[in-house]
């Protein structure tokens, strides 16, 4: 809240200096130009306006850092998993299993996220299970809640680790498997739209504007060929561009 007013304090001296100087014509705002106290109010509402944009950003950033943890465990979720199978497939007792991993290297599984269940036995005197139940409880991803309570179940009940870390870790792969297979099918459905929308349709278009140019006249008070030039060099590569961060958003990390 302090950031959104210091942001419209700011930007409504910004404003009001554009506003004065004769920005207000190239944004829509000439009639603001004329008049001290319209340009005051329309100063007023723009600096409103940025200091709501503000606070949208500031609120929108912890929801961000959010899912980009959420995204990170699990993306590296079912190598963690894997490595524990190993682990205790080989009889290592759970204390050990958690600091072995801990010690891993952190672009490759979540050795910092184990870490601080290592950290709350060292440092707090908490017991395993307490420790893990603690990161459950402030973990945003469901599949790595489940790998942890299920951990501390295993402990709680002496029951068999081996089969406990083979099992969810075939349900963690048998999951990345039918997301990656989704990916591969919605591809296809964006590919057939990449054709259509940045192919097919410019293609059409531009032959029918080449008609109407060699006939002569405009499209709406804009001339053809500024209008080619605008689809050809401005809307087509920024289409290209959404394209491509929507694959990026889309596919699946690791």
């Amino acid at each position: 809240i302090f950031a959104s007013m210091l942001g419209t304090a700011i930007s409504f001296v910004v404003w009001l200096l554009l506003l004065t100087i004769g920005f207000g014509d190239a944004i829509g705002f000439g009639w603001a130009t004329g008049n001290f106290l319209f340009t005051f109010l329309a100063a007023l509402v723009l600096s409103l306006l940025t200091g709501m944009v503000v606070l949208g950003a500031f609120y929108m950033i912890p929801f961000m850092k959010l899912g980009s943890r959420r995204q990170r465990l699990e993306q590296f979720l079912p190598f963690t998993s894997s490595y524990m199978t190993v682990l205790a497939s080989a009889g290592v007792n759970p204390d050990r299993i958690l600091r072995s991993t801990a010690e891993k290297d952190p672009k490759f599984m979540l050795s910092d996220e184990i870490a601080n269940v290592v950290g709350r036995i060292d440092l707090l005197g908490y017991d395993v299970i307490t420790a893990l139940n603690a990161e459950v409880e402030r973990s945003p991803s469901t599949s790595y809640q489940d790998l942890l309570r299920g951990f501390a179940g295993v402990i709680r009940t002496g029951g068999d680790m081996k089969k406990f870390f083979q099992g969810i870790t075939d349900h963690f792969f048998q999951k990345r498997a039918l997301s990656v297979q989704s990916f591969i099918d919605t591809l296809g459905i964006i590919a057939e739209t990449y054709v259509l929308m940045l192919i097919a349709f410019p293609l059409m278009l531009v032959t029918m504007l080449s008609i109407m140019a060699s006939i002569g006249g405009s499209l709406g008070g804009v001339g053809i060929m500024s209008l080619m030039y605008l689809m050809a060099f401005i809307l087509i590569p920024i289409c290209g561009i959404l394209f491509l961060f929507l694959l990026d958003a889309m596919q699946p990390k690791g």
